[in-house]
């Protein structure tokens, strides 16, 4: 099973995936926590230049975005299959903020389109300037794309994704209340489809 948390910078992915896979892990469940960019040579070379501490072409950062996840997914394989997988940001991050940096969303979405589609994706949705605000009050340094005429943009091309596999959480609200939201959604998705914690299919 393979779960995706997304949204603009300040809008707490990070927070809640973490949140949502210590929760399902604490019911039983079998999670796998992972994150883009990943940890790995190349996804630590993207942070290098999100810092601005190496200068690339925008463009060029998306691909290399693409040659992180093609990495990821090949070794993230078996535990799709095998486990949830909650993962902080996938491809649609990588088309929204490409798009927003100019490059041609066609041309993004046919590069992403060799990867796996998730099982359920969760978008959280805050406003631009107020995920400015949160970042300026958490954080000294800021990355590129942290800006608000940009992170409107972003906004706006996330806007344009309406898959089914989708469903929007206000991350407006306490983060407590965003952490219960979504860990009952996810319950109620991994009820639906047949998804047990390890004791109950051990029990089986």
């Amino acid at each position: 099973m393979f779960i995706v948390i997304e949204g603009i910078d300040g809008a707490g992915k990070t927070t809640q995936a973490k949140a949502l896979c210590a929760s399902l892990s604490k019911l039983g469940y079998d999670v796998v926590e992972e994150r883009e960019p990943t940890n790995g040579a190349i996804g630590k070379f993207i942070r290098q230049v999100l810092g601005e501490k190496v200068n690339l072409d925008l463009l060029s950062l998306q691909l290399l975005f693409v040659a992180d996840r093609n990495e990821h997914m090949k070794a993230l394989k078996h535990a799709i299959k095998s486990s949830i997988v909650i993962c902080d940001r996938y491809y649609y991050s990588t088309i929204a903020y490409g798009e927003a940096s100019g490059a041609d969303r066609k041309y993004l979405e046919s590069m992403n389109s060799i990867f796996p589609v998730p099982d359920k994706t969760f978008f959280i949705d805050l406003n631009p300037e107020k995920a400015v605000e949160r970042i300026a009050s958490s954080r000294t340094e800021r990355e590129i794309f942290e800006k608000l005429d940009f992170m409107e943009k972003i906004s706006k091309s996330y806007s344009k994704f309406t898959e089914p596999n989708i469903e929007h959480i206000d991350g407006d609200k306490d983060i407590t209340e965003i952490s219960k939201e979504l860990l009952f959604r996810t319950k109620t998705f991994l009820e639906e489809h047949g998804i047990k914690t390890k004791a109950n299919r051990i029990k089986r």
